[in-house]
């Protein structure tokens, strides 16, 4: 499944968005790069369609599956062409637990939310097994705005890894530059105003050269508004879920 299309107007542009199945092969456990890429374009371009002056028409989606190069999406408007690069901000060693969990059948039903780090060791499949029987309680996640603090230091770190992979030559440069973050990293809660309050923050105060001129994050869960940060500011724009309608 991949998003391409074009459309002149905005009633034309959710019609299509609409039709497109971006839920069903993520409930069912998929990890496919094109099913993560493809949910996160159609529910930017959702909520951005809705109260935003972001998208012009016509408008038309490459999605860049085959071509090898970078970013992963061209998006057209009018005449101005932006590069959208993806990518999804999730541990890797939880992922690998959680696809244990689904094929070996093992651990508790629920299971208690752990800390883990952008950066950290990938584990072996008998630690990461260990970790899942054992089940433990870690030092817990703090007050609200340490939770925030984390999930923008989070963020940064996904943030760092895309700037650095935009100097490649195989990565292709356009009117604008887009960064698109699937935000997939587990957190007991998030208070998003604030929580990308401290990120732009961050991004000031470290002298950080953004390089895309916008970053928008977009959580997996299907709720919360989609964060979008620029070098001048940041906003939240509500969550436009057409696939719940």
């Amino acid at each position: 499944m991949t998003v391409n299309l074009r459309a002149k107007n905005k009633p034309t542009l959710l019609r299509i968005l609409r039709s497109i199945d971006i839920e069903g092969p993520l409930l069912s456990g998929s990890l496919n790069k094109e099913y993560t890429e493809s949910y996160a374009m159609a529910h930017l371009l959702s909520s951005l369609v809705e109260k935003c002056d972001r998208l012009i028409f016509p408008l038309k989606v490459v999605h860049r599956t085959d071509r090898g190069g970078k970013p992963d999406f061209l998006l057209t408007l009018n005449e101005k062409n932006i590069g959208i690069e993806h990518t999804d901000a999730r541990s890797m060693n939880e992922t690998r637990k959680d696809v244990l969990r689904r094929k070996e059948k093992i651990g508790p039903p629920t299971y208690l939310m752990t800390h883990a780090e952008p950066n950290e060791p990938r584990r072996n499949a008998n630690q990461l097994r260990k970790e899942i029987e054992s089940n433990a309680r870690d030092a817990g996640w703090g007050d609200q705005d340490r939770t925030d603090q984390d999930w923008s230091r989070v963020m940064l770190c996904f943030i760092d890894k895309k700037v650095r992979k935009l100097q490649a030559p195989d990565f292709s440069r356009f009117d604008e530059d887009w960064l698109l973050i699937r935000d997939a990293w587990r957190f007991p809660s998030v208070n998003l105003q604030n929580a990308t309050k401290h990120l732009f923050s961050k991004i000031k105060n470290q002298g950080i050269n953004l390089e895309f001129h916008r970053v928008f994050i977009i959580s997996c869960s299907d709720r919360g508004p989609v964060c979008e940060i620029a070098e001048s500011g940041f906003r939240l724009h509500p969550r436009n879920d057409l696939w719940l309608q």
